[in-house]
């Protein structure tokens, strides 16, 4: 990455004990170095951090210089030089020089040997000479600024665009090789300067030899201060073991990382050589580790991480995260804080503890359509199909824009246990990444409230169920560059396809600010049918069905392949249809059966059983309903919707009986749903309209208290589509106690049209006859009107269209199509009338009527039922039968009606409804004239 920096640490090699052994250890790290080199892991510095001889003599230099410095340099050039920084140990000094210094003397608060200038330069010249061969023969020059007025290693470099600042401290000023620990210090001072110079550097590192609890107590607290301060790395060795720890103190955390010994024994001996690889990435937060010790048995160098905690593994490499600052805590009182409600976080860790193989039930339950949890999608009892690996391989964690991906698919086709398996495959490739998951697909999605979660990590799969309603939210939140949050987020979306065409989120832009791809999973290929079967055979005649048992074994994937074709020809739910009839196309009743008498001994808090609820969401589904949503049901159980998911659909959900779309619920498939209707009918002696009333009249009650999504559905259409589907009397029924909770003039209407429909016009006119109250809309009188003609009580017919084309009607203006109808059926009662009485009127008014048509036939309509009328009054016209009126005459006429039918007798209540005294018709004239002008 372009802001990662790698570094080799090494330190105490002691050179000069065992001269061949030594030189064979450092020949190896230097062939460690080319084969990383090869593998396209090079450092960017390598750090030693002292005891590189073990007296201080030069001999003992030039053997470090010979064996291991020469051979690094010819392999990364001689420029490489200058990023190798060495710093001195307890092991670098001549204890034959100046052995006479005191320590207590320098260490002491008031001594001035170790501040950052000349003059305690000149006061340490003492300490420094005990060094002479070191500075001069370790062929690092940078370390000679040790002896310098500054007391340290200064450096700035730039790796990959990042500003790296060095520091390296003699730790080992006052060593004597008695009583060193806790008695020492680089000079507070000396480090304070240092840090100083680097404090605009993104990393800064500063090498030691000793531990921090090596140094004198009051000293260790300022340097561990200091080092917070600024967010350091401090890298060093003298404990010959590697370890590595972040701590927080003052105003931030500093990282303290101990290397183990190049080279402490002769191989195979009681300790462990070895070195340590360290990186930091600061765009991911993160600094990691590999340690390395020689292999005695092996001969070669081993990954070796057996002082360092599991917790912190990622695959090859331990990471922590890195030092940052501290700002000062805030004490004044805080809201509590809020959970993360309807999404969960996972990481690589969790999933792959959901992969164990399921129990017997488990997995049968899974078969038949239980919903997929993550346990249950993960197991290795469940296959992957091919769109897995698919979706998975598209995400890559070099991808410099957001990867949004959304699988698409017909109901019940497996796109949620596609979905969480690909969540797996993508954490097994990105290991950094960990997952959040949205669980309640019945929450608005809001960025704020994830905010304060996906600061907590820097790279994200957000994996979203049922995405069509919220596409534009979260398209709205990758435009908006993540509402500030700086790290990585990845999609990975499902939804059904026709309802991600429907919602309008096909069309949204995602190729704006992100790279974009819809996969559809659809098609059941012959390595998916073969999977599916194994994992059904495993269970024997449980897992396949009789049916399938039976079949040879090389038949079986076949015959699910032919079912999955013979499905994929209806409108949805192929796949499962296809499972389901493979495995259960014999049973399907007894599975059913099995399903409700399980479910109904499942009490819920309203004294109602699952089985009670399986029943309506069965009811609906049979027919083709979509509209019973999360409310509908909760508000029929008086449910929230929290207890609904967790108390029922869940529950149906492990038993395979019902799932969920974020707007609709459903039984697993449309034929269980039949099946069930068909077993609580003929095995439970149930009367399945109690279903349909129940949510009908639920849902109207709870329209009047609140909002109700599809109220149409629920008061008129659903009666509509039954009626029209053959099912006059379920939806009648469903129409009277709709009514009777909310008796209103619409729903007396649609009840009295179905009375009529269905011939039954006694009903309906004493249904509006007693209404008792006059409403302001034509269609109630029409439709009234209609009934009292079937009954031959043609003057209540005529005179109730005629209140239907009025003013008095309705304030709103009649239309064309309205005008149509009525005058169409006021043309026929009036024929009606003349047969009966003989009245000219009558035919003067018939003809009235079908002049006011022929006018209106010249407008832009669909077309008429009118126009059969208005043909054979043509030719009735041209025989002179009939008279051609003009829009002015013919208002006339039928305005002169109204008093007329008065003679025939008008039943009371639709005398009292239809006021004769006051009609006009100023809408109809208005309607008319401007027809004419076309």
């Amino acid at each position: 990455m372009a802001d990662s920096i790698k570094w080799l640490h090494l330190s105490d090699f002691h050179f000069g004990i065992n001269a061949y052994d030594q030189a064979f250890s450092a020949k190896k790290i230097v062939e460690h170095l080319k084969n990383s080199q090869a593998k396209g892991l090079t450092p960017d510095f390598i750090f030693i951090t002292g005891d590189v001889a073990n007296t201080g003599k030069k001999s003992e230099y030039e053997q470090f210089v010979e064996h291991l410095l020469a051979p690094i340099i010819d392999l990364f050039g001689h420029d490489f030089l200058d990023n190798i920084f060495t710093v001195p140990g307890n092991h670098d000094l001549n204890r034959h020089v100046n052995q006479e210094f005191s320590k207590e003397k320098f260490i002491r608060p008031e001594s001035l040997s170790f501040n950052p200038d000349q003059g305690s330069a000149l006061r340490r010249k003492m300490l420094t000479e005990r060094f002479k061969d070191f500075f001069e023969h370790n062929l690092c020059e940078s370390s000679t600024n040790i002896k310098s007025d500054r007391g340290a290693v200064v450096v700035e470099q730039t790796i990959n665009s990042v500003k790296v600042g060095i520091v390296g401290l003699n730790t080992a000023w006052l060593c004597d090789g008695e009583k060193d620990k806790e008695a020492l210090t680089p000079g507070v001072p000396i480090l304070r300067d240092a840090l100083e110079s680097i404090s605009d550097c993104a990393v800064k590192f500063v090498l030691g030899h000793h531990p921090l609890d090596w140094l004198h107590l009051p000293h260790n607290q300022a340097i561990q201060a200091l080092l917070a301060a600024k967010q350091a790395f401090y890298l060093h060795g003298h404990m010959h073991t590697e370890s590595f720890s972040n701590t927080l103190n003052g105003a931030g955390g500093f990282l303290t990382v101990q290397a183990g010994a190049g080279w402490q024994c002769v191989e195979g001996g009681k300790w462990k050589n070895g070195f340590m690889w360290g990186a930091v990435d600061l765009h991911a937060g993160l600094v990691r580790f590999q340690p390395f010790s020689w292999s005695f048995p092996n001969q070669c160098w081993a990954l070796d991480g057996t002082r360092f905690h599991e917790n912190y593994r990622n695959g090859d490499w331990w990471q922590i995260e890195a030092p940052r600052s501290r700002t000062k805590p805030d004490y004044t009182p805080k809201q509590k804080k809020q959970p993360l409600i309807g999404w969960e976080v996972k990481d690589l860790a969790t999933l792959e503890h959901s992969t164990k193989k399921l129990q017997e039930d488990e997995s049968i339950a899974y078969f038949d359509g239980a919903t997929p949890t993550w346990s249950i999608a993960l197991s290795d009892s469940i296959p992957r199909r091919e769109i897995v690996g698919k979706v998975a391989k598209n995400f890559r964690p070099d991808a410099a824009t957001p990867y949004v991906c959304v699988l698409l698919g017909a109901g019940c086709e497996g796109k949620t246990t596609a979905l969480l398996q690909s969540g797996l495959e993508i954490l097994r490739a990105n290991k950094s990444k960990k997952l959040l998951f949205r669980t309640n697909n019945t929450r608005p999605y809001s960025s704020a409230e994830l905010l304060e979660t996906l600061r907590s990590h820097y790279d994200w799969l957000m994996i979203i169920d049922e995405a069509d309603q919220v596409a534009q939210d979260i398209l709205r939140f990758i435009d908006a560059g993540f509402d500030g949050y700086e790290g990585r987020i990845d999609f990975l979306m499902t939804s059904r396809d026709s309802d991600w065409l429907s919602s309008g989120a096909k069309s949204l832009a995602w190729t704006f600010k992100a790279k974009f791809k819809e996969e559809i999973l659809k098609d059941l290929s012959l390595r998916d049918a073969d999977l599916i079967v194994k994992s059904w055979e495993n269970f024997g005649s449980k897992g396949l069905g009789e049916e399938l048992a039976l079949l040879p074994e090389g038949q079986r994937a076949e015959k699910l392949r032919f079912y999955a074709k013979k499905e994929s020809r209806g409108n949805s739910d192929a796949f499962f249809g296809a499972l389901l009839i493979t495995r259960h196309g014999n049973d399907l009743l007894e599975h059913a059966q099995s399903m409700l008498e399980r479910l109904a001994e499942v009490e819920l808090p309203n004294g109602l059983t699952l089985k009670d609820v399986l029943g309506y969401i069965a009811a609906m589904h049979a027919e083709g309903f979509d509209k019973l949503n999360f409310a509908a049901l909760a508000g029929l159980l008086n449910l929230s919707i929290p207890k609904l998911q967790s108390l029922v659909l869940r529950q149906l959900g492990k038993e395979a009986a019902a799932t969920s779309t974020s707007t609709s619920i459903f039984t697993r498939h449309k034929y269980i749903a039949g099946a069930l209707l068909e077993v609580l009918e003929a095995r439970f002696n149930e009367d399945i309209s109690h279903y349909y009333i129940d949510l009908a009249t639920s849902e109207v009650i709870r329209s009047k208290t609140e909002q109700v999504t599809d109220l149409a559905f629920w008061r008129f259409e659903m009666t509509e589509k039954l009626f029209q589907s053959g099912k006059t009397r379920l939806a009648i029924d469903i129409a009277r106690k709709v009514y009777e909770v909310d008796p209103s003039f619409h729903l007396v209407t649609k009840l009295g049209s179905f009375y009529r429909r269905q011939g039954n016009a006694d009903d309906a006119v004493q249904l509006f006859r007693n209404f008792g109250s006059n409403p302001s809309h034509r269609g109630f009188y029409f439709e009234w009107g209609v009934c009292e003609g079937m009954l031959r009580h043609r003057s209540e017919n005529a005179l109730l269209a005629l209140y239907a084309l009025s003013d008095q009607s309705e304030t709103s203006s009649l239309t064309i199509e309205n005008a149509r109808m009525f005058l169409t059926g006021l043309s026929t009662c009036c024929d009606n009338l003349h047969i009966a009485f003989a009245d000219r009127i009558f035919i003067d008014a018939e003809s009235a009527c079908n002049s006011l048509l022929t006018i209106l036939k010249n407008a832009k309509d669909r077309k008429s039922e009118s126009e059969t009328l208005i043909s054979i009054f043509a030719k009735d016209v041209a025989k002179h039968r009939k008279k051609l009126y003009g829009r002015a005459d013919a208002i006339a006429i039928i305005s002169n009606i109204v008093q007329k039918l008065a003679q025939y007798g008008i039943a009371p209540e639709v005398a009292r409804a239809a006021d004769a005294n006051t009609m006009s018709f100023m809408s109809l004239d208005r309607i008319i004239r401007n027809v004419e002008v076309l």
